[in-house]
């Protein structure tokens, strides 16, 4: 995957071990794409050169294009606890309970764009180690969770420069 390769990779936080990702796929009882902890072991919480991907976001109704930082693995699972702990909130709180309503323990975020919304594997109705896609938005109440692509390899494929 070229756009994979090491003179695309920006800065990053060094690798990070194999027992690391094991211990993640192991706590959230998944097993991630073997393209994506390749990557990883050698670039943990990455930042390329080459890092913008299209996709259709649901809440606005039209084509959108944004980056991908990838967040180290070591705090994936603390976004996940987090962000399911904010969703069990007391219901009668309409901002807190709104905000994080649609966040699901399926959703293994995995990057992060500029603005704060989630590029994650989406594990809701996907058993294998090849999950879709999706970007979680943060910020809006309806339509949250917009598709990018069938698979990470796909995903890493469709990264394209910024266009001016």
């Amino acid at each position: 995957m070229k756009n994979l390769a090491k003179e695309n990779v920006l800065t990053d936080y060094g690798g990070t071990s194999g027992g690391t990702v094991r211990s993640l796929e192991k706590s959230l009882k998944i097993r991630l794409p073997e393209e994506y902890v390749q990557f990883i072991t050698k670039h943990d919480g990455a930042s390329l050169h080459v890092d913008v991907f299209d996709y259709f976001n649901m809440s606005k109704s039209r084509v959108a294009s944004d980056s991908i930082g990838f967040k180290q693995v070591g705090t994936i699972l603390r976004t996940i606890n987090s962000l399911l702990e904010q969703s069990t909130n007391d219901p009668s709180d309409p901002d807190i309970f709104k905000f994080y309503e649609y966040f699901d323990e399926d959703i293994v975020p995995f990057g992060e764009t500029g603005g704060g919304d989630l590029i994650c594997f989406d594990y809701r109705n996907h058993a294998g180690n090849n999950p879709p896609i999706i970007l979680w938005l943060h910020d809006v109440e309806e339509e949250r969770i917009s598709f990018i692509a069938n698979n990470f390899e796909e995903f890493i494929n469709m990264l394209h420069e910024p266009e001016d």
